[in-house]
């Protein structure tokens, strides 16, 4: 059967999980539909995929306050072009390209559209006014946009719980992980990474993610304060809250155990978490949290706080503490570093709750929903 579909998203970078699932979503409908199968965006930033055309909708490769004017003028334009495909896949597209969906919608009344919501980050965890009103506003046309879908595929049901409560249909809404790529994380070196950051045979603990206010990584760093000296804490990742937590690290004397490596590249990660013992983190929200992903696929056991879809991506591989809690956070990981037989049980069940994330496993019921939602099922 012949299907045109398009894939309207805000912007594709490389070394990003959620990208490299489009991508890899991409390339698996145009196996398997005798059509077209386009990427309209508002920047790329990537590798381009041979047989995938990429459109830009403000006419240009950027993703801006800007750009979003710009595709907001070119609303007819790109309508008349999306309206002439079978099925929109609306991947977190950016305020500026919804009119046009919705428009083309109207062109072709046939046309179905399945929206593909990641989260998002709630305004009250956003630093200034500016980007809490950005928010606000993504949300809101968010909303309109999938209430006037045919179906919304959401990362957790967490999320799916959250848009029911906004309002969205929950006999439109599915729950379906995103696909992560587990077995490069199968071969890191993690002697290498325990040797440049002097780590030694020390229990070592991993958070890897933005430094940013709500992920609260102080916590990890005042966690570590409460244990003996054999426990040490690598931060990979980038964000405006690097100083202060430096600082912070120098002020409880941990700065010795408490190692910042920044961000590294996407072949370099496999190699720490193959150096952790464990991950863990204290983040007020996460929609899904791929980092649990990889660090289960790398068979390491999680700590987490049971808030929002943390507990659910985890599964039976987490311990799970009530957020804000140091002291459970602190007793968690040391129950790891002192109970060895459910130290392995965690890591054989992290193996098994990986492997329900594997990319070609969820790429088959991802490319047989949109399938099935073009012809009509």
């Amino acid at each position: 059967m012949r299907m045109d579909i398009a894939l309207v998203t805000t912007r594709l970078t490389e070394h990003d999980a959620q990208g490299n699932f489009t991508i890899a979503t991409a390339s698996a409908l145009k196996s398997r539909c005798d059509g077209r199968v386009d990427i309209y965006t508002f920047a790329y930033e990537r590798p381009y995929t041979g047989d995938i055309g990429v459109h830009y909708l403000s006419g240009n490769n950027s993703h801006s306050i800007l750009s979003n004017v710009k595709a907001a003028f070119n609303t007819f334009r790109n309508a008349r072009e999306l309206s002439g495909y079978d099925v929109l896949l609306l991947i977190g597209p950016d305020i500026g390209s919804i009119p046009a969906v919705h428009l083309a919608k109207r062109y072709n009344p046939a046309l179905k559209l399945l929206w593909v919501y990641h989260g998002q980050t709630p305004a009250v965890f956003l630093p200034g006014i500016k980007e809490r009103l950005l928010m606000r506003a993504r949300k809101a046309a968010y909303l309109f946009s999938m209430k006037r879908s045919d179906l919304v595929q959401a990362d957790s049901e967490y999320i799916s719980s959250e848009l029911s409560g906004f309002g969205v249909d929950p006999a439109r809404i599915i729950a379906m992980p995103i696909g992560v790529d587990i077995s490069r994380f199968s071969s890191g070196k993690g002697d290498m990474v325990r040797e440049k950051y002097g780590i030694g045979g020390r229990f070592l603990i991993l958070y890897v993610g933005r430094l940013a206010a709500l992920k609260r990584v102080d916590e990890l760093i005042r966690a570590v304060s409460m244990m003996a000296d054999d426990a040490s804490l690598i931060i990979v990742g980038g964000g405006p809250e690097r100083p202060a937590l430096e600082s912070l690290s120098k002020e409880l004397n941990v700065d010795g155990r408490v190692k910042f490596a920044g961000r590294v590249g996407d072949d370099e990660l496999p190699d720490y978490y193959a150096a952790c013992d464990v991950w863990a983190t204290a983040s007020r929200h996460e929609g899904f949290c791929v980092p649990i992903i990889e660090a289960m696929a790398s068979e390491k056991p999680v700590v987490v706080p049971g808030v929002t879809a943390m507990p659910e991506t985890a599964g039976a591989a987490g311990l799970v503490y009530t957020p804000g809690d140091l002291d459970a956070l602190a007793a968690h990981i040391k129950r790891l570093m002192g109970d060895r037989e459910l130290y392995l049980s965690l890591c054989r069940a992290a193996a098994e709750r990986a492997s329900y994330f594997e990319m070609s496993t969820v790429l088959s019921r991802y490319v047989d929903m949109v399938i099935g939602l073009g012809k009509g099922k």
